[in-house]
């Protein structure tokens, strides 16, 4: 827009008044200095889920993010986005057996034992909404399979189903497309959760801003609210206190969004605070959540966003956030209880919590109830393979290994060890 301030040029004002280093930016939205100063400079455009990241990380209060992202933020119409409508995607294997995922516009591998690009020629002539509903179903049957297997399971067949619902929804009717794109959004957003959980935090947002594109060539401009969600929870499971509760709040600001969006948010939010101490807007973020996430209301029968397989939210969360809040006792009290209500089957959100009630537990110099509790998800920690829950695994092998005298400790953080040396592997033996 005319007389509006270039992105790079505003990006360097506001963080040299905020007296942030580039080095420092880097750190906060996880891209290089050297891409940053590329962006300053002019020489690189920002994407959307770089503007948001940045704006987070100066204070800009969206500001930054309006100079690229307008149609996004204020749901204007989708513009035609070439890097979600056509360009292939990028499948394959190498010599030594490793698989790769290649996004559209970066090289494939030079040693590739076998690469395919598919999916954008993909078409159906059939009714849109079978093929909808078989979707629906092949994505919450991933879902359920994320919850007992690890990311690399997972992430071939989703990644593969997202895009060919690309291909579909590029090749479909002006009226069939809305959505096809929408389901199509929800299996990125996916994608970007398990690239998340197998420790690669920079591709789990470049498939959240991947989805926020879908969704909005299929009409939904609420997912743009969800990505500032997950990028806070990108940024609590880096321990950045002040990220999160920027990009938590900035996803609060629309009354329009739907209350369980800005349920989750709070909860962000609340997580937030706790890393930084802050007893009272703590508490006061997580009423506002439980508050929000009572009011919510499915939406036209699909599923919801954010987890689904953790009761007692709410109460879990709470729980989390005592432990940070230095309250150890407190928070392996509430954790205790709600980790007993899980579905057999939830083996992944299950030992998120108990692990999270194990160092409880052991912080506050309850090593038998720790010991026991972690036993009972040792096994599944090497199915489910998870990167964010193994900063707590890593924090509980130093609460044991000051308790050197307690036989039991001393055997569960072994196996522990075996957990964090092995990721992926076959379960850990006594």
């Amino acid at each position: 827009m005319p007389g509006e301030p270039d992105f790079g040029a505003e990006l360097r004002r506001r963080r040299e008044n905020a007296g942030i280093s580039l080095t420092e930016l880097g750190v906060r939205v996880h891209y290089s200095k050297g891409h940053l100063s590329k962006i300053e400079s002019g020489q690189k455009a920002p994407t959307v889920q770089l503007a948001r990241l940045c704006d987070a990380a100066v204070g800009a209060e969206g500001d930054l993010l309006r100079l690229v992202a307008d149609g996004v933020v204020a749901g204007a119409p989708a513009r035609e986005l070439d890097a979600v409508e056509r360009d292939g995607w990028t499948l394959g294997v190498t010599p030594g057996g490793a698989g790769f995922f290649v996004p559209g516009g970066e090289q494939v591998p030079k040693e590739t034992e076998f690469g395919m690009t598919f999916g954008d020629r993909a078409t159906y002539s059939g009714e849109v909404a079978t093929l909808a509903g078989m979707f629906w179903s092949r994505f919450e049957t991933a879902r359920r399979l994320g919850q007992v297997a690890g990311p690399a399971v997972v992430l071939p067949g989703v990644i593969a189903d997202t895009q060919t619902l690309r291909g579909v929804a590029s090749n479909a009717s002006q009226e069939d497309r809305p959505v096809l794109w929408r389901l199509a959004a929800r299996y990125a957003e996916f994608a970007g959760w398990m690239t998340q959980e197998a420790g690669d935090d920079r591709m789990a947002l470049w498939w959240t801003e991947t989805a926020v594109r879908m969704a909005v060539l299929g009409g939904d401009h609420s997912l743009s609210t969800y990505a500032l969600v997950r990028q806070a929870d990108v940024a609590l499971h880096a321990a950045d206190a002040l990220t999160t509760i920027s990009l938590a709040r900035q996803a609060q600001f629309d009354e329009r969004i739907p209350a369980r969006i800005r349920g989750l948010a709070a909860q962000r939010e609340a997580q937030g605070h706790a890393l930084a101490g802050d007893h009272v807007a703590c508490r006061r973020a997580l009423d506002l959540s439980a508050e929000l996430l009572g009011a919510a209301e499915a939406r036209d029968g699909t599923p919801e966003l954010g987890t689904t397989h953790t009761p007692d939210l709410s109460v879990l969360v709470g729980g989390w956030c005592l432990y940070d809040l230095g309250l150890p006792a407190e928070a392996a009290e509430v954790l205790d209880r709600g980790v007993a209500r899980f579905a057999p089957d939830a083996h992944r959100s299950r030992a998120r919590y108990v692990t999270r009630a194990a160092l409880a537990y052991g912080t506050a110099g309850e090593l038998d109830r720790a010991c026991e509790l972690m036993t009972s998800v040792l096994d599944h920690l090497h199915l489910i393979d998870s990167a964010t829950i193994r900063h707590d695994l890593r924090q509980l092998t130093q609460v044991l290994a000051r308790r050197r005298n307690h036989a039991v400790a001393r055997e569960v953080r072994q196996r522990l060890v075996t957990v964090l040396r092995t990721p992926g592997g076959a379960p850990a033996t006594r």
